[in-house]
């Protein structure tokens, strides 16, 4: 009996044992993999913004990372997008007022340069008006993400003595990383399950089995090419709706942490080109009898033709082509365009803008989205800043046009320069050490001297009419707008024949990989040393000046440029003065810095 006990037991024991070991052994075997992979650099997900080391004045220089959102492209990891690097010092200095500006890459200010995007323009104004502080606004422009992955670039910011956040997202719902139709389309799913899946995505063994597995596609394509996971979105897709969902959502958790810190936001609505753009989807018409899409082709066709010597015509045979198919973009852009010309900027705007929302293939924020971003900030309490709205109002045919967009969603120069004083405008209603007298606002100097004081030139408009020249070389925008291709080629030429043969030279050289090195050189340092080979100092000497204002300090670059702009000096004035001496030892410093830190 005392042996039939003890087996009895053994065998209780056992039905908890084994499968206990079961499957703690596999864990424990799966948590050495993970610490083993962490040690050896995969897993978690590195800091937006982090210390990068500390000067000798004893305050610690950070900086903004731009590696940091690459986890984020787990389906194209080779090409992430990326913010651009900038500096702060931590603690922040005395009388220092510090303003984050959160989105994607129109946020960044691209394809303008760093020294023109609306975080420079913001800060001239700021710093302009404010006598006595000192403005920085930094921008966390993302190249390429949904806003999903700002939710955590916020919460990484508010540890660096934030003043002021100031939204300008929404363009990447659909086509940036954990958008609803990319590549990396997590987006799809419900934002609680959008949490789960990043952690899961930042687990060591999660991201070297990624690794291993992805294969590098074959095919040469822009980033805005591979970020398309679904080439079609249907105006009624559910996609669309999760899209708005997402924005909502993402952008309403960014306002409760900076509700729960105490620091006030700005939202503010994204500009889409609505007026000089046309959509970029296939327009869908198989639901039509051959006869009818005939007709639909050929009203179309009489209606564009008309447009510019009969705008009446024009207006009655694209009525009628909307009427045969309602839910044709192509067709209710074309009408928006003739409505425009005969003076109808009420109607012009209502079919533009349902252009924009009808277009199969989203890369302009429609409707829902920016209804999205209005009902959140009147949700959370925020302050609106209606951009979109304002640049419809501007524009000349009530919706918005190239005269601030230099292509479906970036600010141009002008566009730049508007959304920054906007932004200003709207921080009338902020109170305390932030709020912005109007009558200040008033003694601005217009967008063009401002421009100028930051460093505008002809380079950096040959820089940018080159960029959107490749980027309407992309088949699908090349199709839908071939005259912008056209237009931004024919710019690129007319500058290249006003530079000198050196010149030139350098701006070809500029527009392949070889003098970048894994950055984006500024076009006006290599064109100022050109300059300085064909002796005209003082020409160069400006393009140093502007140059060392389009790259990070604490950089090789700068570095560089600071030093060729002091040569220069010293060739023009003969000496130096005791400031430029001052200029060169900051640099000094800054190359100690970099040799001590091992960024050099």
């Amino acid at each position: 009996m005392y042996m039939q006990a003890t087996r009895s037991s053994l065998r209780g024991h056992q039905r908890w044992l084994f499968p206990a070991i079961g499957i703690r052994l596999p864990c424990a075997i799966v948590a050495c993999i993970e610490a083993a992979l962490r040690l050896a650099g995969w897993g978690g997900y590195p800091a937006f913004l982090r210390p990068a080391g500390q000067l000798p004045s004893g305050a610690t220089l950070c900086l903004v990372e731009p590696a940091a959102s690459r986890p984020y492209f787990y389906a194209n990891p080779e090409r992430p997008g990326y913010a651009e690097q900038d500096t702060f010092l931590m603690p922040k200095p005395p009388g220092t007022v510090r303003i984050f500006i959160v989105g994607e890459s129109a946020a960044k200010g691209y394809p303008q340069p760093r020294n023109l995007s609306m975080a420079a323009f913001l800060e001239e104004m700021l710093n302009t008006i404010w006598t006595g502080r000192q403005v920085e606004v930094i921008s966390l422009g993302t190249t390429a993400v949904a806003s999903f992955p700002l939710v955590y670039q916020v919460r990484d910011a508010l540890r660096f003595a934030p003043d002021l956040f100031i939204f300008y997202t929404g363009n990447n719902e659909f086509y940036g990383a954990y958008g609803t139709g990319s590549i990396n389309a997590a987006g799809r799913l419900p934002p609680r399950v959008q949490r789960v899946l990043r952690a899961l995505r930042g687990l060591a063994t999660v991201q070297a089995l990624s690794d291993v597995l992805h294969t590098k596609p074959s095919d040469v394509r822009t980033l805005m090419e591979e970020m398309i996971g679904r080439a079609s979105i249907a105006a009624d897709s559910p996609l669309r709706r999760a899209a708005a969902r997402n924005l909502a959502a993402n952008v309403g958790a960014m306002l409760d942490q900076l509700a729960a810190a105490r620091v006030p936001a700005l939202v503010c609505t994204t500009a889409g080109n609505e007026a000089d753009l046309a959509p970029l989807g296939a327009d869908e018409a198989a639901h039509l009898s051959p006869a009818q899409q005939a007709e639909l082709a050929a009203l179309m066709a009489r209606g564009e033709a008309a447009c510019a010597h009969d705008p009446a015509e024009a207006v009655a045979a694209l009525r009628a082509a909307v009427q045969l198919a309602p839910q044709h973009a192509r067709t209710q852009f074309l009408l928006g365009r003739a409505l425009a010309a005969a003076g109808d900027r009420q109607g012009a705007r209502a079919a533009l803008c349902a252009a924009r929302d009808l277009d199969t293939l989203p890369w302009r924020p429609p409707s829902q989205l920016e209804d999205a971003l209005r009902d959140v900030a009147r949700e959370k309490s925020a302050i609106l800043c209606d951009i979109a709205g304002l640049l419809r109002d501007e524009s000349a045919a009530a919706a918005i046009d190239t005269a601030f967009l230099d292509d479906h969603v970036h600010l141009s120069l002008r566009g730049q320069a508007r959304a920054a004083r906007a932004m200003a405008a709207a921080m009338s209603s902020l109170t305390g050490h932030l709020h912005v007298a109007a009558a200040l606002l008033e003694t601005l100097p217009d967008d063009d001297t401002l421009a100028q004081k930051l460093g505008a030139n002809m380079y950096d408009e040959y820089r940018v009419h080159h960029t959107l020249r490749v980027l309407f070389s992309v088949p699908f925008m090349r199709r839908a707008n071939p005259a912008a291709h056209a237009h931004h080629d024919a710019a690129c030429r007319a500058a290249e024949a006003r530079m000198s043969p050196g010149v030139r030279a350098a701006a070809r050289a500029w527009q392949t990989m070889q003098p970048h090195a894994g950055g984006l050189r500024p076009l006006t340092g290599m064109a100022a040393r050109a300059l300085l080979r064909e002796q005209r100092i003082a020409e160069a000497l400006r393009l140093y000046q502007i140059a060392s204002r389009q790259v990070p300090q604490y950089t090789s670059w700068y570095l560089e440029y600071v030093y060729f702009a002091l040569a220069c000096r010293e060739m023009l004035a003969g000496a130096l003065s005791d400031e430029e001496h001052a200029t060169a030892a900051r640099a000094i410093e800054q190359g100690r810095f970099l040799l001590a830190h091992g960024y050099a």
